[in-house]
C-alpha cells in the first residue's frame, strides 16, 4: 500500500491541477490530476500534522502555490486490485488524504518535474483526460460533508458496483 496526500485549491471556480508528463511507473502519466503525491515517512503515523503537511508540501514543489489553511475534506481509498495502467506495471494500492483550501499565496510555476501547473475551470475538468476514478473525486468534492471513498476498477473501466462514497 502506498500512502498519499492530493491537495484541491478552488478559487474563482477554478481548481489548480496539474498536466502530468507521460512517465513510467505513473498512474496518472499524461493525464490531468490534482497536486499530489506520496508521504514522506516522517508525514505517516506517529506524527499527528504529518499529512497536513504533505497537504501544503506536494502543492508547493509542484506548482510554487503554498495553501492557506487546509482542510482535511476526505480520505480515498485507490483499491487497484485487478486493474490495468498504460504506464504502470505493477500497480498497488493508494490511500490517499484529500485536503481542501480556497487561499492560496505564491506564484505558479512555469513546470515542475511532474508536469505543468496550470488553472482550469471547473466547468472544463469533466472533459478533461484524467484517469476514470478522479471523476467521483470530483463529485465527492461537491458535497460539503467529510467523505470516505473507495475507488475500483476492472481492468481500466470504473467498477461502479465497487467504488462507493460514505458522508459524515
Amino acid at each position: 500500500m502506498i500512502y498519499g496526500v492530493m491537495s484541491y485549491l478552488a478559487v474563482d471556480e477554478k481548481v489548480l491541477m496539474i498536466k502530468k508528463y507521460v512517465r513510467e511507473n505513473d498512474p496518472n502519466s499524461g493525464l490531468y490530476t490534482l497536486s499530489g503525491g506520496k508521504l514522506e515517512e516522517y508525514e505517516k503515523g506517529g506524527n499527528p500534522l504529518g499529512r497536513l503537511e504533505a497537504s501544503l508540501r506536494e502543492p508547493s514543489q509542484e506548482t510554487g502555490l503554498t495553501l492557506i489553511s487546509p482542510k482535511l475534506k476526505g480520505v480515498i481509498l485507490f483499491d487497484n486490485n485487478g486493474r490495468t495502467f498504460d504506464n504502470w506495471k505493477n500497480p498497488q494500492d493508494f490511500l490517499v488524504y484529500l485536503f481542501e483550501s480556497k487561499n492560496y499565496s505564491g506564484i505558479l510555476k512555469e513546470e515542475c518535474d511532474e508536469g505543468v501547473p496550470l488553472w482550469v475551470a471547473e466547468k472544463d475538468i469533466p472533459g478533461l483526460p484524467k484517469n476514470s476514478g478522479d471523476s467521483k473525486i470530483y463529485e465527492w468534492l461537491k458535497d460539503s460533508r467529510y467523505f470516505m471513498g473507495v475507488i475500483r476498477h476492472k481492468g481500466k473501466e470504473l467498477d461502479e458496483k465497487g467504488t462507493f462514497v460514505d458522508y459524515y
